[in-house]
């Protein structure tokens, strides 16, 4: 079933039975397209396909349905509300398949993930605070457009500003809370906050293949969560628009256990990786300890003035020596190593 750019997007899809493929014509559907589908529809944009809520409507998709398919569709400047986005399924609406679409331009984020949600390739850029967001949702893959995890094919996250909210709220190329996230082969950069930011009880977090570089705060920041895996990502030049002390690391593990950080290449950063333990009354139980923290077989190149090259430490007392903290068998280096 075609959509067209003159048709209401809504109207096409009120018509037609759940799992509905629909066929999402070229060119610019302007202000016509905000469609909440139905389950197992899949919409498959053709080359050029565009739809542009021309800052008036607040989404592109939306609702509860599961098993929807996004494919190859372009989304930008939808007027989406504070901590919302263009493309905004809701958290329990799970197993969307979201391949191969930009979502650009957009007021707050292009897209905010749902439960066992993937994203495979596609752009989050420009975005007015956020590339992709996440509340509560679990079970997301972040990935590239085939299975080969070695080849950097992967989304694209980049220069999405802090026009809504400042940076220490939220904005960057990717923040979530609470749920189990993998993300690999995404190349996230020049985003005006963090590249990749985990925040109150993550868990189970595999972050691994990416490239992060350039983005003012920190390149991966692992904030108040629990258990991740860090390995193997390219990170170079971030957080020179940080506060100092121990945030603007290429990585950086705040108040968090279980965190496990390897084979990782940094050069550049205004710190490399570095971990943080403070009180934090705001957060949510359990309690947010930095513990169980390893740090091994890392490259560590040319950190900024002023910085240091890795490290831990405490602004409220607390014995990190007594802690289950290593560093051990990481290479560091003045020059740099990109």
């Amino acid at each position: 079933m075609a959509i067209g750019v003159d048709d209401d997007g809504q109207d096409v899809v009120n018509a037609h039975p759940p799992g509905t493929t629909y066929v999402v014509r070229a060119g610019t559907h302007l202000r016509n397209f905000s469609v909440q589908p139905k389950s197992g529809d899949t919409f498959c944009g053709e080359p050029g396909a565009v739809l542009d809520g021309g800052r008036s409507l607040p989404t592109a998709f939306s609702g509860g349905s599961i098993d929807v398919t996004l494919d190859s569709i372009t989304v930008r400047d939808y007027d989406s509300d504070r901590q919302g986005a263009a493309i905004q399924p809701e958290p329990r609406a799970r197993s969307w398949l979201v391949r191969n679409v930009s979502a650009l331009h957009n007021s707050w984020a292009g897209l905010l993930v749902a439960d066992d949600m993937r994203i495979l390739g596609g752009h989050y850029n420009d975005n007015d605070q956020l590339g992709i967001g996440g509340n509560e949702a679990t079970g997301i893959i972040l990935d590239g457009l085939d299975d080969d995890p070695t080849t950097l094919d992967g989304p694209e996250l980049a220069r999405n500003h802090t026009l809504r909210a400042p940076c220490e709220f939220e904005g960057g190329g990717m923040k979530w809370d609470v749920g189990q996230v993998t993300v690999r082969n995404a190349y996230v950069h020049d985003n005006d906050c963090k590249g990749l930011w985990a925040d109150i009880n993550a868990h189970d977090v595999l972050l691994e293949h990416n490239l992060i570089e350039d983005n003012r705060a920190e390149g991966i920041l692992y904030e108040i969560s629990q258990d991740a895996t860090i390995r193997d990502n390219q990170v170079f030049r971030n957080g020179f628009g940080s506060s100092g002390w121990f945030w603007g690391g290429g990585i950086t593990v705040a108040s968090s256990s279980g965190v496990q950080v390897y084979g990782n290449r940094l050069s550049g950063n205004y710190n490399g990786i570095v971990g943080s333990q403070q009180d934090r009354p705001d957060s949510t139980p359990p309690e947010h300890l930095l513990d169980g923290y390893h740090a091994q077989d890392n490259l560590i190149c040319a950190t900024g003035d002023g910085g240091h090259p890795t490290g831990v430490a405490s602004d409220n007392g607390a014995d990190l020596a007594a802690r289950d903290i290593s560093f051990t068998d990481n290479t560091i280096q003045s020059a740099p190593c990109e």
